[in-house]
């Protein structure tokens, strides 16, 4: 048994122990992210108000194969043009309606000269109702450049993780039967294949455009 001053003491001892834990959660979360940094490359603001990543081989984006309208489609067959990459569904009630529509009216600032060296893929994450030309439809009604791509569910799924992408679907009581929740981040390709910059869910028109125009000007590896 315990006298008053030890039982004191002893709950002294037991109260630091939460504050020692979450101290080392601390020490630990900033190790790990340390390695992450290192080994990936934070990114960097750029004077348009994207996100530039720098790649590191085999860390990051790559080349992908999914379906248009039945077809094999993939991305490196945009080689020589900068794609502009999104993510989502063409049941999403409102973010892909809102990001799909920002990114037309970026395009419709660039020239027509600077518009022919780019191609956009809208990537479905939803091949289960996305399906053969209802896809593409839905791509061209914002802008006609646009390209709706899909694919298995596996095929989506490791195109989406190449890019850091995340999707879900979540079990809805409307007519719709359920919905998705997915990242709204919008990524530019290089001409050459290399990911090169993430455009948040907050862009402007003048920002995609900006984008755009800077990719345009990166020089192959």
């Amino acid at each position: 048994m315990l006298c008053s001053n030890d039982a004191k003491f002893g709950d002294n001892r037991l109260k630091k122990i939460p504050l020692l834990v979450a101290a080392l959660a601390f020490v630990v979360g900033i190790v790990a992210a340390q390695y992450l940094l290192s080994t990936n490359v934070p990114p960097t603001a750029t004077p348009s108000g994207s996100t530039r990543v720098p790649v590191v081989a085999g860390k990051f984006g790559g080349d992908f194969t999914l379906t248009q309208a039945g077809k094999p489609t993939k991305l490196s067959d945009f080689s020589g043009k900068v794609v502009v990459l999104y993510f989502g569904y063409a049941s999403c009630p409102d973010i892909c309606p809102t990001t799909l529509a920002i990114i037309s009216a970026g395009l419709k600032k660039l020239s027509a000269e600077e518009l022919a060296q780019v191609q956009p893929l809208f990537v479905s994450v939803d091949p289960e109702r996305d399906n053969g030309e209802r896809l593409n439809t839905y791509a061209q009604h914002f802008h006609p450049n646009i390209k709706g791509v899909t694919g298995t569910a596996e095929e989506v799924q490791q195109a989406a993780q190449q890019y850091g992408a995340f999707f879900s679907k979540v079990t809805s009581t409307s007519a719709m039967g359920y919905m998705i929740d997915h990242t709204s981040n919008t990524y530019l390709i290089s001409k050459d294949g290399q990911f090169v910059t993430i455009l948040p869910h907050e862009m402007t028109p003048d920002t995609v455009a900006a984008s755009i125009r800077e990719a345009l000007k990166l020089q192959p590896d």
